[in-house]
């Protein structure tokens, strides 16, 4: 019993996924429904005209059996083949521009998506699956939305026509060849649940290879130093025939299936062969009328052979939706509730306790920043640091307390989403785009003047070595800064942080490259320039001179502040 309503929920849960995923497609395709109503009417009129040309074929074939040639009747023919072949050419054209528009239109917004999730809901995903999710899942949606719903159309406005022709001109051979379409049509609904099975895991092995590939480049330094080439090329070999493997599976069935339609469809065919070759032999029917016989009977079969063809292809486009709608659905952050610039800012952590899965990092943390003061946060590595950034950032949201960004008169505002708009971060690492460094330093400041840059530049310690550059500020940048050093690109990362200019700065082992003289002449640059408050995370003591109170995370998540006096003394 418990087996069966576990099979009901399961059911009644797929079929719930199914509904909205079909009402999701029906909802992003609205803006270009008008485009694929006008490729259907081409479809359609394209569809009118073939079969015109058809019937024109019978009387062209009945005259000439009289000795007999009608001119008129050939003029039809070839003029409708000739309007036929135009009117694909430029369904082609409209169905190629209006595929790739609604495959972007669909990947900026789920694009959209990905930025405005909340961080922790997005980092459940590596990023090579979610980029397979935007090119491989939202072509094959869309390939299938724009071709598949007006080819579905067509299809049955073709079985429909053919079986009305036919039906006119024989009922029992009407009905036997309409007979035969759910007989081959079964073939398909028995390996559904495989072939669905089989789809999504090929998808999974695409995710996996993305995602390898992508760690890979990521990390080619490591990959070259540890000598990894050998075990990366074995654990592609090793996805290869995984994946082969399912592919070998998905092509017997799709073949079994394939072939024991056609089996059907060719019995079909042969036996309405026979049939209209009776009639003729016996005077009921012209040659003209059998050659519609056979054109008619291989139109039903094939229209019902493109049906069961729309049944792989509907599993197909419902796993590419799920996989994308699993992006789509997750919560955004709220960017609600804008305030007001505020100018100087300070900070307050009211009780505030953070948990990673079951580890508590933070517990009952109280925290008071005057507007302008340097902090120096120090702690052992896990200690909860980095969670600490996080919260301020809005990326995480604590289990309990509250914090607020204040001013001077007392004013608060609770972090939130909204609250980055006063803060500028230098997190740990190598963070600049491919591009220029002009590129990468409107990044902080979209109108920066080229003055502007070369003052944050010089303020960062890089004015110097990037006016060495062949090009300057238009100087390319490969990925990951490809050519400068980690101590260069970090500068680079320091002096967009500056142009962006909020009242809070937050450098997160931002000068870990740098050596300690070079670090101190930074650090002593932006101390007496910036006027704002600022965080500086650091495993160098010596660093901490630059800060007005330290403040240090144990290893049981307590936080304890002192005053600099203190620190060294």
């Amino acid at each position: 019993m418990k087996k069966l309503i576990t099979k009901i929920k399961n059911f009644t849960q797929k079929w719930d996924d199914t509904k909205a995923s079909i009402k999701w497609m029906g909802l992003i395709s609205k803006p270009f429904k008008k485009y694929m109503y006008i490729i259907l009417l081409i479809n359609i009129v394209s569809l009118v005209i073939s079969y015109a040309s058809t019937i024109a074929g019978k009387y062209v074939v009945d005259f000439a059996t009289r000795g007999e040639i009608s001119a008129k009747l050939v003029i039809i023919m070839a003029s409708t083949s000739a309007v036929s072949i135009l009117f694909g050419i430029f369904t082609k054209i409209m169905s190629d521009y209006i595929g790739e528009s609604f495959t972007f239109s669909i990947r900026a917004d789920i694009y959209n998506c990905v930025q405005r999730t909340t961080w922790r809901n997005i980092t459940r995903f590596h990023s090579g699956d979610i980029v397979t999710r935007l090119t491989n899942d939202i072509s094959t949606l869309s390939n299938n939305l724009i071709s598949m719903i007006p080819n579905l159309i067509i299809v049955i406005a073709r079985l429909a026509i053919s079986f009305g022709i036919l039906f006119y001109f024989d009922k029992p051979l009407a009905v036997f060849a309409l007979v035969l379409g759910p007989i081959g049509a079964s073939f398909s609904i028995l390996f559904r649940k495989k072939y669905k099975e089989y789809q999504t895991k090929l998808l999974e092995s695409e995710s996996e290879y993305r995602s390898f590939m992508q760690e890979s480049m990521s990390n080619i330094t490591v990959v070259k130093t540890f000598q990894q080439e050998d075990q990366g090329n074995e654990y592609i070999r090793e996805i290869k025939k995984r994946r082969l493997k399912i592919i070998n599976a998905n092509s017997r069935i799709t073949a079994t299936m394939s072939a024991l339609s056609k089996l059907v469809y060719s019995l079909g065919y042969v036996a309405a062969f026979c049939w209209g070759t009776y009639r003729l032999s016996i005077g009921d029917i012209t040659y003209g009328t059998l050659t519609i016989f056979i054109t008619l009977v291989s139109q039903v079969q094939g229209s019902v052979s493109s049906l069961v063809h729309v049944v792989p292809g509907c599993y197909t486009t419902l796993i590419s939706a799920n996989r994308i709608r699993e992006i789509a659905d997750l919560e955004f952050e709220d960017y609600s509730d804008v305030k007001s610039e505020i100018k100087h800012v300070g900070l307050e952590i009211d009780d505030v306790s953070f948990t990673y899965e079951t580890e508590e990092v933070l517990r009952d943390v109280s925290l008071v920043v005057k507007p302008g003061e340097k902090i120096g946060i120090v702690g052992s590595s896990g200690a909860g640091k980095t969670t600490l950034i996080r919260l301020l950032l809005s990326l995480v949201k604590p289990d309990k307390g509250e914090l607020f960004y204040c001013d001077e008169n007392g004013n608060k505002e609770a972090i939130s989403t909204n609250s980055r708009r006063l803060i500028t971060y230098v997190p740990q690492g190598n963070t600049l785009f491919s591009g220029t460094i002009e590129k990468n330093l409107r990044t902080g400041k979209p109108d920066a003047t080229a003055e502007e840059m070369w003052n944050a530049l010089e303020m960062a310690g890089a004015a110097d070595f990037v006016k060495k550059t062949p090009e300057g500020l238009k100087s390319n940048l490969s990925e990951h800064a490809g050519g400068l050093s980690e101590g260069q690109a970090q500068r680079i990362s320091i002096a967009r942080a500056l142009l962006r200019d909020k009242p809070v700065l937050i450098l997160d082992e931002a000068t870990s490259a740098l050596d300690e003289k070079t670090e101190s002449v930074v650090l002593q640059r932006i101390v007496e320039n910036y006027d704002k408050t600022f965080f500086i995370i650091t495993h160098r003591r010596s660093m901490l001179k630059y800060c007005d109170r330290v403040l240090e995370i144990g290893d049981d998540g307590k936080v304890s502040i002192r005053d600099i006096v203190e620190t060294f003394a």
